[in-house]
């Protein structure tokens, strides 16, 4: 077939070397694509790690944030008292400042408020299990057609009321902003799982490769999957004029070949696996330093991706910068300081966390207005940062700000770091004269609460004892969990007996008989014995119990008066009303239609202090009352602030002096002055007058002179069960003059004792 050698050998090497050049031309393709591949896989991946990784800090900032919002003391008192309007502005106030995209309050009943709506939503049963489950629940969440999101923090007053739920949108604009983080024109979508929890995501295809991650759902709501694509040609896009190249370089011979072999070896391996190697440190957080000086698509790819890893170091760093500062003041905030109290406690020394507060601070950010108190408390946190003993400077909360100093010096210590930063300060070009105060706790002393919470109680109590410094007393804030479990006891013991009502007669003096008794709570605890009635009706009043406690006094006492009633005893029954409820017109309208004919019958017993927090609500519900039939008894006159403007202003047809004047009386003691005049100016307002505290027959013989109406006290009888006070009434009661003239210890106990 050949005639010549030369063309033979022509054929035969030019033959062999384009085979060789097929060959590695093969090679070459397929390497590429197997390395383009990769490399794009690579992309994805730590794409899809860099969504993982704003995912939690945006979920942080969400946390945080909701937070900040639970802890607020007016928005959980509007959340106790459920003031919708007040709700749903702060809510809204919030949402617009963090540019959230929507914002909702949970009632325990599964009651819900939106931002800017104080219309009542319901919650889904999936959300109310979820947040019942954990709190803090966050993840993905679908309100309506749309994915968020969305994360819950409870809401505390003290006990659990309710969850704020704050949601960030992850619409197109939110995954766009995905994409244009990448390096590469990537296509980035939310794939959220069906109702079974179950996610179908696309089938993968020659053209197209794909990387997912999974998103948690919010608490047992579906979880879905962050799908992320690329088609295959634009992968391979890039090395297309590399491939061109390698053919014409072909047809220069085999020393062209090898220098193009060692020139791509150069020019494109050794990049790819750079690139490589800086997207995993990028995955794995670590900060990247690429150069790769080349013109090509690998070094523009290169480039991008450096300027992509700056970015998002610069974002990481801001976000963290972020979440330890606070936004209103730009001093450090709670976070950063519970930080610095972590780096303490490896130290030596002994140290103070102190929370900082400025007296009348609601005066003052109403005088002045939220703005200017925010420039207040800056300039004071810049003013603490200044003194030598202070280590650490950050706002606790938006009214206290936390300091770090060292204990050796005690707490004069801290008193002459407030007495150098309680000079006046210039706000808006006018001087504001601040008070402070000073609650502080050893780090590590105790482990009842966190040093911060631990030196903000020590705050409040230093202000109950009118402290200006003061130190976190343990004792005196006891156990909480003890309080809830006492609590639970107690609804127990309302339905198994052994919370009761006892009755205390109450004698007339003019009658010389007893027409009325008062009912007071006892509790005999199955472990812990007799309970004191200010201790768990107070406990119950902190809590919300009240309400379902004064319900059941008020049914009980109902019952027990009929009891007494038919066995001949037609007495007023008296029932001590707390003054928490005094200015709630639903429990009194249920009181009312509770005790129906019997109103007549029943006289609600109320302190005179009870009416000074909302005297137009208070007086307001006392007249209701007194106009059903109720008549209205002000108890323990005497006993603390007594004003004789609400004394006229109340209408009540009794005046119950408090005991403490009784026990200490004498014929010519300062008491007796001020229990007769007393008595004189009820008499003169038209009120009966009722002395407890009757213990002697002395001091019944002085109040009868003095012209009381009403005698009641451990002389007369001690508070008895029902069936132990229908005995003392079967017993018969002696005439007032027998009773004053003999001093025994109580006219029941020597009823009873026959």
């Amino acid at each position: 077939m050949f005639r010549h050698l030369k063309t033979k050998l022509t054929f035969a090497y030019g033959g062999l070397l384009g085979l060789i050049l097929l060959a590695v031309a093969g090679l070459v393709l397929a390497s590429v694509a197997r390395s383009a591949e990769a490399n794009v896989r690579a992309e994805l991946q730590a794409t899809a790690s860099v969504y993982e990784r704003l995912w939690q800090i945006n979920e942080s900032q969400l946390a945080d944030n909701a937070e900040i919002m639970a802890r607020d003391f007016g928005f959980r008192e509007a959340v106790a008292t459920e003031d919708a309007d007040t709700i749903a502005s702060a809510l809204e106030n919030l949402r617009n400042r963090l540019g959230l995209a929507r914002a909702f309050l949970v009632f325990e009943d599964g009651r819900a408020l939106e931002a800017g709506s104080s219309r009542i939503l319901d919650t889904s049963p999936a959300v109310m299990s979820a947040v019942l489950a954990d709190d803090h629940a966050s993840g993905l969440i679908a309100i309506g057609d749309v994915q968020f999101q969305a994360v819950s923090s409870p809401v505390m007053a003290p006990a659990r009321v309710g969850w704020v739920i704050f949601a960030s949108r992850l619409d197109a604009a939110e995954l766009g902003e995905l994409e244009s983080l990448s390096p590469i024109a990537l296509s980035a979508s939310i794939i959220a799982a069906d109702a079974d929890g179950i996610t179908e995501l696309p089938a993968p295809t020659k053209s197209m490769i794909q990387a997912s991650a999974p998103l948690d759902g919010f608490g047992e709501l579906p979880a879905g999957h962050l799908l992320l694509n690329f088609p295959v040609a634009a992968a391979m896009a890039p090395f297309r004029p590399m491939l061109v190249a390698i053919a014409f370089l072909a047809a220069g011979g085999l020393c062209a070949l090898v220098l193009c072999s060692w020139f791509i070896s150069r020019t494109l391996t050794q990049p790819i696996t750079r690139l490589d190697e800086a997207t995993r440190q990028l995955a794995s957080g670590v900060p990247v330093d690429l150069s790769i000086n080349s013109p090509d698509e690998i070094g523009r790819l290169a480039q991008s991706f450096s300027v992509m890893a700056r970015e998002i170091e610069l974002r990481e760093q801001s976000m963290v910068k972020m979440s330890l500062t606070d936004t209103e003041t730009l001093l450090p905030n709670r976070r950063a300081l519970q930080n610095a109290i972590a780096e303490a406690t490896t130290g030596q020394d002994a140290i103070y966390t102190v929370a900082i507060g400025i007296d009348r601070f609601p005066q003052i950010m109403t005088a002045i207005g939220q703005s200017a108190t925010n420039e207040l408390m800056a300039k004071l946190g810049a003013r603490l940062d200044q003194h030598t003993d202070v280590r650490m400077t950050a706002m606790a909360t938006t009214d206290v700000i936390g300091i770090l100093v060292s204990a050796n010096n005690g707490l004069d210590g801290v008193d002459k770091i407030l007495s150098y930063v309680s000079h006046p300060i210039a706000v808006s070009g006018e001087m504001i004269d601040i008070e402070l105060s000073a609650g502080c706790c050893i780090i590590g002393l105790h482990s009842a609460l966190s040093p911060v919470d631990e030196a903000m109680v020590a705050l409040q109590q230093g202000r109950a004892l009118r402290q200006r410094v003061h130190l976190f007393d343990e004792q005196a804030y006891g156990d909480p969990s003890s309080t809830l479990s006492l609590m639970s006891d107690m609804v127990s013991g309302l339905s198994d007996g052994s919370v009761y009502l006892a009755y205390q007669p109450k004698f007339d003096l003019r009658r010389g008989a007893v027409h009325s008794v008062e009912a007071l709570l006892r509790w005999d605890h199955p472990t812990r014995g007799k309970v004191s009635p200010d201790t768990f009706v107070g406990f119950a009043e902190e809590t919300g119990h009240i309400r379902p406690l004064s319900q059941w006094v008020m049914s009980q006492a109902k019952a027990d008066r009929e009891i007494m009633a038919a066995a001949g005893f037609d007495l007023k029954m008296s029932v001590n009303i707390s003054g928490r409820l005094l200015t709630d017109s639903a429990f009194l309208d249920w009181a009312i239609a509770e005790l129906g004919d019997a109103c007549e019958r029943f006289c609600f017993e109320v302190t005179e202090t009870a009416v000074i927090d909302d005297p137009k609500a208070a007086l307001a519900n006392i007249e209701r009352v007194r106009s059903a039939g109720i008549e209205i008894s002000i108890d323990d006159y005497g006993s603390g602030l007594s004003s004789l403007s609400y004394l006229k202003q109340i209408p009540a047809q009794e005046l119950k002096i408090d005991k403490s004047f009784v026990l200490s009386l004498q014929s010519n003691s300062s008491d007796a002055l001020l229990i007769k005049s007393t008595i004189d100016l009820a008499h003169s307002l038209g009120m009966s007058v009722t002395v407890e505290g009757v213990e002697t027959a002395d001091a019944l013989q002085l109040l009868q002179g003095m012209g009381a109406d009403v005698a009641q006290g451990y002389y007369i009888a001690r508070p008895l069960p029902l069936a132990d006070v229908l005995a003392f009434f079967q017993a018969g009661v002696p005439s007032i003059r027998q009773s004053a003239v003999q001093d025994r210890p109580s006219l029941a106990n020597r009823k009873l004792a026959r």
